[in-house]
C-alpha cells in the first residue's frame, strides 16, 4: 500500500471517528444560519401578538406529533392577555354609574312625587278628576271630613285615559258634582286619575298620560299643581282574588308614565302617594270598586292626606 493511499485511509477512519451524529449535525447548521438571519425568530412572531410573556418557555413536540400543525395553531391564533384584578375591579366598580338607563324607575327618583301635600287652605278650588270608584267614596262621606267648600269632583263611568288624551273628547264636558264655593270653573288645584286596564307598556301610557296633562293644563290655565295618580291600588300591588290582576293593580309602566309626565314640568305637576287598601277585602267583588268596608276606609284615607 502506497504511502498517499494510507494517509488517506488513515484521514477517512479519523473523521468517521470525529463526526457528530447526523441529527446533531442539522440542528448545529439551522441554529447556526439562523444567528445571521434577518427574520425574527419564531417566539417573536408569538410575542408579537401578545401570547406568551418575555421569556416564557414554548412547549416541546414529543418524536412523531404533528409540530408544524400545532405550531400554526399557536401563531395564527390570538391570545388574549387577562386584565389586572385591580382593572377589572374597578371596571366592575363602573358598570354601576356607566350611564343612564334608557328607562325611569317606577319609584319616586323617577320624577317628582309628594312626600306631603300642601295644605288645602292653600287652594280655593281643587277638582278631581276620576271614576265611578272614585265617586263610591267621595259622595259617601270624604266632603264631609274636608272644606267641601273647596273641593269638587268630575267622575266618569270608566273614564279611561286616551279619552282626556283627546280634547275634543266629551268626557271634557262632564258635569261637576258639588261644585266649588268659588272658581268653579277655574280649579287652582286639579287632582287627576289616569285609567286603563289594557296598557302595560310605557309605549302604551306615556303618549296619553302626557297628552292628558297637555290638556288639563289648557283647559284649566287657573291650576297652580296637578297632581297625577292612579286608582286605589290592592295591598303591596298584588293581585286580589276577586278579579283579574289589572282590576286591582298598578302596572310599572303606567307609574313609570305618571314620573316622566311630572318630571317633565316639575314645577307644576306632581305624583301623588300610591294609595294602598290595606286588606283585599276593601274591594268589592268587581275591583277597583271599594265594598262597603272599602268605602269608610278609603274616605278616611284620603281625607288624612289632603285635609
Amino acid at each position: 500500500m502506497s504511502t498517499k493511499t494510507s494517509n488517506k485511509a488513515i484521514g477517512i477512519e479519523k473523521w468517521q471517528a470525529l463526526r457528530l451524529p447526523l441529527g446533531l449535525a442539522l440542528q448545529l447548521a439551522i441554529a447556526l444560519s439562523g444567528c445571521g438571519s434577518s427574520s425574527a425568530p419564531e417566539t417573536n412572531a408569538i410575542d408579537s401578538r401578545g401570547a406568551t410573556d418575555a421569556g416564557a418557555e414554548m412547549p416541546s413536540h414529543p418524536s412523531g406529533s404533528d409540530a408544524d400543525s400545532t405550531d400554526a395553531a399557536a401563531v395564527h391564533q390570538p391570545m388574549i392577555p387577562s386584565a389586572p384584578a385591580d382593572a377589572a375591579a374597578a371596571e366592575t366598580a363602573n358598570a354601576d354609574t356607566a350611564g343612564p338607563t334608557d328607562a325611569p324607575r317606577s319609584d319616586a327618583a323617577a320624577g317628582p312625587s309628594d312626600a306631603g301635600s300642601p295644605p288645602s287652605i292653600a287652594y280655593t278650588c281643587t277638582m278631581m278628576i276620576g271614576i265611578q270608584a272614585t265617586e263610591e267614596w267621595y259622595d259617601h262621606g270624604f266632603e264631609s271630613m274636608v272644606d267641601n267648600s273647596k273641593w269638587e269632583l268630575v267622575w266618569v263611568h270608566s273614564g279611561f285615559v286616551e279619552l282626556w288624551a283627546n280634547p275634543s273628547d266629551p268626557v271634557w264636558s262632564t258635569q261637576i258634582t258639588s261644585p266649588c264655593a268659588q272658581n268653579a270653573s277655574k280649579p287652582d288645584r286639579v287632582i287627576f286619575l289616569a285609567l286603563n286596564f289594557d296598557y302595560d307598556t310605557p309605549a302604551q301610557w306615556n303618549p296619553v298620560v302626557a297628552a292628558a296633562v297637555a290638556n288639563i293644563e289648557a283647559k284649566y290655565p287657573s291650576a297652580k299643581r296637578i297632581e297625577l295618580r292612579s286608582f286605589i291600588r290592592a295591598p303591596g300591588n298584588q293581585a286580589c282574588p276577586q278579579a283579574p290582576a289589572p282590576r286591582s293593580t298598578i302596572t310599572p309602566a303606567e307609574d313609570e308614565a305618571l314620573a316622566l309626565a311630572a318630571a317633565a314640568d316639575p314645577t307644576r305637576v306632581f305624583v301623588a302617594p300610591k294609595f294602598e287598601a290595606k286588606t283585599c277585602g276593601e274591594y268589592s267583588s268587581n275591583p277597583p270598586h271599594p265594598s262597603p268596608a272599602g268605602v269608610i276606609a278609603w274616605v278616611k284615607m284620603m281625607a288624612d292626606y289632603y285635609r
